[in-house]
């Protein structure tokens, strides 16, 4: 049975981690190689845009984020001026590039956005001098968190470089893959486009991924739109809808672990692409996995040694429900609590929708954006193994003793692994059971189980 907890709203969300809506935009932007960010804010927040933005860097490419140098007086007495001066010397190609770039985008922290800064008025006039393109987003952190940031980002990338189109639709485009809260994300990406081009789906747009400003006008060539995010995104669907590009909205299970890949693929396969180009695939990746594996006993001694575990997921709503069903579907590990972050409500029903139907073999807790109390109590009460989350909640479990496996969050700083592989789709299964062995040997060293006799059979495992 499953049982889902909502947290209380006084306590909702207030102390996760929680970059705020300039971030969406640093995300979605720097995939656009041939633009450059401007930052309009105080340097602690700078230095976030500056880190995050690095998540598109391996196998991808180098977007600069270029800061105002927006200090303490200029909170009092405004800093439109720095502004002015850093986007004119960024569109003159004098600083940060050796060119002028096709597109500036300006992002803005809290401080200037509370004073009144007219960051539209500046670029209007900075775009008038200069030819260069700049645009706008009103982004500041108490506009909302990361999903908000990269939806306004999204519609203005719409607004301002998408035209309509009349011609054949064929394809999809992938939506806002660093929503999918992996810490690998920016390797499973990249192969899940791999996975369906075998399979005959054309895929049109990642947006934004190793995209030039050019590609974004072929958003309105696609036959539909797949966000690799559970969060609700009504503006942007609206402006798609616009367009004549609808958008998935049903919360499709993310492809990691062999099932899920497989319903994943072929979902996608059948309605886009060739359903018999999907399952040969599938096949002959299955095949190279066996390679690995078949008559290998260091990996049936580990696959039987990981069975009946049970576990703990905390991390944004699709990856923690995709890898819930994966620790039992594929490893007959037991997952006894799933923590859900996710910013919108339909986040979190997405998420329980497709983890509903486990509820008939596990009886599991899913608690939807809980403190990080409620969290660690609730996984020491449920006595389990190991946990899988982001480097946010290490700490957290490692004072309570229980060992702990970053895959959960964003690439910077949860993802130490710089072998470019997948953890998503058949060949990714791989690696994931690899970093799920990691830690279940550590907790097997761990002399804090041993003291609770977590690995010995009693009353307490069922």
């Amino acid at each position: 049975m499953m049982d889902v907890v909502s947290t209380a709203a006084e306590t909702k969300m207030r102390d996760q981690f929680q970059p705020g809506a300039f971030i969406g935009t640093i995300l979605t932007t720097s995939g656009i190689l041939d633009t450059v960010n401007v930052y309009h804010g105080v340097s602690g927040c700078h230095a976030m845009a500056q880190h995050l933005r690095g998540d598109h860097v391996p196998n991808g490419g180098y977007v600069p984020v270029v800061g105002t140098g927006f200090l303490e007086n200029d909170a009092i007495m405004g800093g439109a001026k720095k502004l002015e001066q850093t986007l004119r010397l960024v569109a003159q190609g004098k600083l940060a590039v050796k060119a002028p770039p096709q597109c500036i985008w300006i992002s803005m922290s809290d401080c200037p956005a509370v004073g009144g800064e007219d960051i539209e008025g500046v670029a209007r006039g900075v775009t008038a001098e200069t030819g260069v393109k700049i645009i706008a987003v009103e982004n500041a952190g108490f506009k909302g968190g990361v999903a908000r940031g990269t939806e306004l980002t999204l519609c203005k990338i719409l607004d301002e470089f998408v035209e309509p189109y009349d011609g054949e639709r064929e394809g999809i485009n992938l939506i806002a893959p660093f929503l999918m809260g992996s810490a690998n994300w920016p390797f499973d990406i990249d192969h899940m486009v791999e996975m369906l081009k075998a399979a005959g789906v054309k895929v049109n747009l990642v947006l934004s991924r190793n995209l030039s400003l050019a590609d974004v006008k072929r958003f309105p060539m696609a036959a539909a739109n797949v966000p690799l995010t559970y969060e609700e995104m009504p503006d942007f669907v609206k402006r798609s809808d616009a367009l004549g590009v609808p958008t998935l909205t049903d919360g499709l299970v993310l492809p990691y672990g062999i099932g899920n890949s497989e319903e994943w693929l072929l979902r996608l396969a059948d309605e886009y692409g060739d359903g018999k180009k999907a399952r040969a695939y599938l096949l002959s990746e299955m095949d190279e996995i066996k390679k690995v594996v078949a008559r290998n006993f260091n990996f049936s001694w580990m696959a039987s040694f990981l069975s009946d575990k049970y576990a703990a997921v905390c991390g944004y709503a699709p990856f923690a429900a995709a890898l819930t069903r994966y620790l039992f579907h594929d490893l007959n590990i037991r997952v006894k609590v799933v923590g859900l972050w996710s910013e919108t409500e339909a986040g979190v029903q997405r998420a329980t929708e497709i983890l509903d139907p486990l509820g008939d073999s596990l009886d599991f807790t899913v608690l939807a954006n809980p403190t990080y109390f409620e969290l660690g109590e609730a996984v020491k009460n449920a006595n389990v193994d190991f946990v899988v989350g982001s480097m946010q909640d290490k700490p957290l479990f490692k004072g309570y003793g229980i060992p702990h496996l970053n895959l959960c969050g964003f690439y910077y700083f949860n993802n130490y692994n710089f072998i470019p592989w997948p953890l998503a789709g058949v060949k990714g299964s791989l690696r994931l059971f690899s970093e799920v062995c990691r830690v279940v040997d550590d907790a097997f060293y761990e002399s804090e189980a041993w003291k609770k006799l977590n690995f010995v059979p009693g009353d307490g495992r069922i």
